[in-house]
């Protein structure tokens, strides 16, 4: 049992280029628990276990609603909901992640042509995983939902968030399919923007629409000087190359009157609203204070 955490710790400590690490149960993949949520995973679609939850995001000089973002969860019948943090990594270690990704795409996207029939316009970014951008397929799959069901989607209506890991991994490959999502008239956001290692030589040459800025920098602007000059130099560095900002994790009025200073143009965070599921998300439209005249419920 020494050699096994000792083993976990190395690798995990790897994974974080950390000099060392102490055993965490949460990183290792091997505890019951976690064995058993894995084995779980493999039946979850088929049961019908997951569900989307959308969390609103804010103009921020208009103060009004203009999309959410779709986020996954499990609704486990044992352990009842779990975030997609504690089972998206066993999903892209045994396989399932592109399926899941699919039913999160599919799921969205009805979810989207239901409210643009009932005349409620939200945009709805969508993550997407490595596995999933690097599939020839995703463009096609991605266009054939669109138009799907005898109810066609506006493209636009659609945005697709990935991580600047993700995108410099196999930057000429995400350049393509950034291209081809942009002709097709679906919008490209860089997701965590701050924390990779993104080579600006490369990333003023991508299509891409906006960036959505960590919160790991957004949580404590308002009282950490250095976490607010990183939002200030990622704003104007965005706006200089054309992108829109969005800044998730705003979780006080503080921060969200800061980042108006400062330029930013979107917001998303327990401040404005947390995740709600579908129809919860209708009845906090029709009473919240944000809600946006184009927005009609």
């Amino acid at each position: 049992m020494l050699m096994s955490r000792a083993d976990v710790a190395m690798y995990a400590a790897k994974h974080t280029d950390a000099g060392f690490l102490f055993y965490d149960p949460k990183t290792d993949p091997h505890t019951q628990q976690r064995l058993q949520l894995s084995s779980d995973l493999r039946h979850a679609l088929e049961r019908n276990e997951f569900v989307l939850h959308y969390q609103p995001q804010i103009n921020i000089e208009s103060n009004c609603i203009i999309g959410v973002e779709a986020l996954i969860r499990w609704n486990h019948p044992e352990h009842g909901m779990i975030f997609p943090d504690q089972f998206i990594p066993f999903a892209e270690n045994t396989g399932l992640i592109n399926p899941i990704t699919d039913w999160v795409i599919r799921t969205a996207i009805m979810q989207c042509k239901t409210w643009q029939m009932a005349g409620t316009e939200l945009r709805i970014a969508i993550n997407v995983t490595a596995h999933s951008f690097q599939d020839p397929l995703f463009v096609d799959k991605l266009a054939t939902l669109l138009c799907g069901e005898g109810t066609c989607l506006a493209p636009e209506r659609i945005e697709i968030e990935i991580t600047e890991n993700i995108l410099m991994a196999e930057i000429e490959h995400g350049a393509k399919v950034i291209g081809r999502l942009r002709d097709l008239g679906v919008s490209v956001a860089i997701d965590d923007f701050g924390t990779g290692y993104s080579s600006l030589a490369y990333l003023k040459k991508l299509p891409i629409h906006s960036v959505k800025i960590d919160k790991s920098f957004v949580l404590n602007m308002a009282e950490d000087d250095n976490d607010a000059v990183i939002v200030r130099a990622t704003i104007d560095l965005a706006h200089n190359l054309g992108y829109l900002v969005v800044a998730e994790g705003v979780e006080n009025r503080d921060s969200l009157d800061l980042l108006a200073v400062l330029g930013c143009d979107l917001a998303q965070g327990y401040h404005i609203s947390h995740a709600l599921p579908a129809d919860a998300l209708i009845l906090w439209i029709k009473n919240s204070s944000w809600v946006s005249d184009e927005v009609a419920v």
